[in-house]
């Protein structure tokens, strides 16, 4: 480094010497993997926080407190839509104040909230400190931490966040099995202190080690002393296939909902978590369906959920071989042959297992793919602005995922009918991507 000199330089990659001038290999150096590991911690906590670890907080609270666990249940979600308030509210303090602080500043109230759920003893307080929970849970994890890892990684984005979402997998697998361990040390009330004990140490490190673009401590982009030049260079074959110049966009919130692409990226997102949502949600229900027992069931999610950590860089890889856009259409078709393999592996193991290592490994590509589209079009400083927009908009779609299946469920067949409406989602969803105009923005 030569930060007091003011001179960026380039890494040695890790692993290896010299820069690799391909644009298919990482080629980062220590300070950009270190990026790339809190920001996987930072999925892995926030994925549990907010989505994986109710499993253990709705029973352990309704015991501990002899609280009505279907009331828990029924107030988790609305309690959960503070999120979506996130996704707009976080972005504009990233916009405004960076990405690290926003991520430091969210990162301990959430410390805080989760750890205040051991003294939920009341719907109400459940209700508030959950919020809580969800509202600086998705601020770290799914807003400001992406954008940091937009400002670090411009044109290796794909490849970034492809390790990065490696932690989100992990989460699937991991969390639960740890927040349990906690629980069974330290007991209920102080049991959801355990995992504020592992925010608070994510804290200090990213206080200590990180900033908001690698230029502030001596650093290039990507690790690439070119990164500039193939920006430039990568952007103006963009116009070329698009037939046309980049234009300047206005990139206030009102402008932002008057572009077609903002709302098509919001749409696809959406449209690919209903996918993930509708089959992880009910994978344990269809397995039991087809004669399997729960414990079966649960190994086998597992099994599945675990592959998902090699998808991530896979697909992280693919984008950026062939471009997001092609991957996240690449991506649909994968989830959409996975789930008709699921359809119609009635008693045959071979169909079965083949479906579920495809959905395990399509676990890695959702956050990773749909995220990092966004940061194509609108890089570095325009991505917090355009995410905050983005970011909702797949939020309140997301929602339908439940109603999707609910109503294939009883008024079509069963989980046939429900899995036909998911692959009809699917089809619709490669169609808004292939609508995208991936031209960079100025």
């Amino acid at each position: 480094m030569t930060e007091e000199s003011g001179a960026l330089t380039a890494e040695q990659p890790a692993g290896g010497s010299g820069v690799s001038a391909s644009t298919i290999k990482s080629g980062f150096g220590k300070r950009h993997w270190m990026v790339i590991f809190f920001q996987g911690m930072l999925f892995w906590v926030g994925a549990g926080l907010v989505t994986h670890g109710l499993n253990v907080v709705l029973p352990t609270l309704s015991a501990e407190y002899n609280l009505d666990y279907a009331q828990l249940l029924l107030w988790a979600t609305p309690a959960s839509w503070a999120g979506i308030a996130a996704s707009y509210l976080c972005a504009k303090m990233t916009e405004k104040w960076g990405a690290k602080f926003t991520i430091l500043i969210c990162v301990f109230f959430a410390a805080i909230s989760y750890a205040a759920l051991g003294w939920a003893s009341s719907i109400t307080a459940f209700v508030i400190f959950f919020s809580g929970v969800a509202f600086f849970g998705s601020g770290f994890a799914y807003i400001a931490g992406p954008a940091l890892v937009a400002n670090w990684f411009p044109m290796k984005k794909d490849l970034a966040f492809g390790w990065t979402t490696v932690g989100q997998s992990l989460s699937s697998a991991f969390y639960v099995p740890v927040l349990v361990l906690f629980l069974g040390i330290f007991g209920s009330q102080y049991g959801f202190a355990g995992m504020s004990a592992i925010l608070l140490a994510v804290f200090v490190l990213i206080a200590i080690f990180t900033t908001n673009k690698p230029e502030e401590i001596g650093c290039y982009p990507d690790n690439d002393p070119d990164w500039q030049a193939k920006l430039i260079k990568s952007q103006a074959k963009a116009e070329s296939a698009a037939a046309g110049a980049s234009k300047a966009v206005d990139l206030s919130t009102a402008g932002l909902l008057r572009s077609k692409d903002i709302w098509l990226l919001g749409l696809g997102a959406g449209g690919v978590y209903i996918i993930l949502v509708g089959v992880l949600s009910q994978l344990v229900p269809r397995l039991i369906s087809m004669g399997y027992d729960l414990n079966t069931a649960i190994f086998y999610m597992s099994l599945s959920a675990l592959i998902g950590t090699i998808g991530s860089p896979v697909w992280g890889w693919l984008a950026q071989r062939i471009s997001t856009k092609m991957a996240l259409i690449v991506y649909e078709v994968w989830w959409i042959v996975a789930i008709v393999l699921n359809m119609i592996s009635n008693g045959n193991e071979i169909l079965l297992w083949a479906s579920l290592v495809m959905i395990g490994l399509s676990l890695g590509g959702a956050t990773n793919l749909t995220t990092s589209v966004v940061a194509g079009k609108y890089p570095r400083e325009a991505f917090a602005k355009a995410f905050g927009v983005v970011s909702p908009i797949q939020s309140v779609v997301r929602c339908f995922a439940f109603s999707i299946l609910a109503f294939g469920l009883n008024y079509l067949g069963g989980y046939t009918g429900a899995y036909a409406l998911l692959v009809g989602i699917g089809v619709i969803t490669m169609i808004l991507y292939w609508l995208v105009d991936p031209t960079p923005v100025e």
